[in-house]
């Protein structure tokens, strides 16, 4: 039997085929929703993303009680980036909104050249035990 549709194709063993995004860009993706929610917060609004048949609002990283000190963490599936040599202490950005905004900026230019590779790694690895621990006592 043959199919004419693959004449013009190439075959490759499974362990090629891309798996998805990866955790690198699992985050830069936060990183863009972090952004998105503090600019509609400036205007008064609230950002929601959809996914599948859910919608459901953002979670901030950061909050202020005065819109001028921002305090939180950088996050990936839930849990907090340490930051070499800062454990245990958390990030204060200064400059309203905007200084919030170009910080999240900075943050993503870091991600996308590799500097935040090792942590979200680590934190993957974890997601991953810890799905496979459930799978496993179910």
């Amino acid at each position: 039997m043959s199919f004419s549709f693959l004449s013009s194709v190439e075959f490759v063993d499974e362990k090629e085929k891309p798996k998805g995004a990866s955790p690198r860009d699992k985050f830069i993706a936060n990183v863009d929703q972090q952004i998105k929610s503090y600019e509609s917060s400036a205007e008064g609004k609230k950002h929601s993303v959809t996914t599948g048949k859910k919608t459901r609002e953002v979670r901030l990283w950061f909050s202020s009680t005065d819109n001028e000190n921002f305090i939180g963490d950088l996050r990936f599936a839930g849990m907090k980036i340490e930051i070499p040599g800062k454990k245990g202490k958390s990030i204060k950005v200064m400059g309203g909104i905007p200084g919030l905004i170009a910080f999240l900026e900075q943050v993503k230019e870091a991600a996308l050249k590799g500097e935040l590779d090792k942590e979200i790694s680590r934190l993957h690895a974890a997601v991953k035990a810890r799905r496979a621990g459930k799978t496993k006592a179910q």
